[in-house]
């Protein structure tokens, strides 16, 4: 059987059935269902790699990556930094909850990890 996207969906919707029903948690199923997602998902582009001959890229490309990489990272811990500062320094308020925070930083990781070294291959 081929590992596929319905055969990911089909594993992310019973590891989070079966993280919910035994521990009656949701967050307990979504870390579960995530977890196979993103392994799943990684799975399938390793696969999609071999399959498919990819370009060698010289060292430029490599540092190049590795400098958008880095400032996307400086950039988003920055506002991240000045939010914070704000909230607490001058509004004496906590305004942010948790769950934003670490929706923001897997973004960040979404993007310094997979978005900007597509383009940076490109150029």
């Amino acid at each position: 059987m081929a590992f596929n996207f319905s055969t990911l969906f089909i594993n992310i919707v019973v590891s989070f059935s079966l993280g919910y029903v035994l521990t009656g948690h949701i967050q307990v199923g979504t870390l579960a269902a995530l977890i196979v997602g993103v392994a799943g998902w990684k799975w399938i582009r390793v696969k999609k790699k071999e399959t498919i001959e990819e370009f060698e890229y010289d060292e430029r490309v490599n540092k190049n990556i590795q400098n958008y990489s880095f400032q996307t990272f400086s950039i988003a811990n920055l506002l991240l930094l000045v939010y914070l500062l704000v909230s607490n320094l001058i509004l004496k308020v906590q305004l942010f909850n948790l769950n934003y925070l670490i929706i923001y930083l897997s973004m960040t990781f979404y993007f310094a990890f997979y978005i900007i070294p597509a383009i940076a291959k490109r150029r």
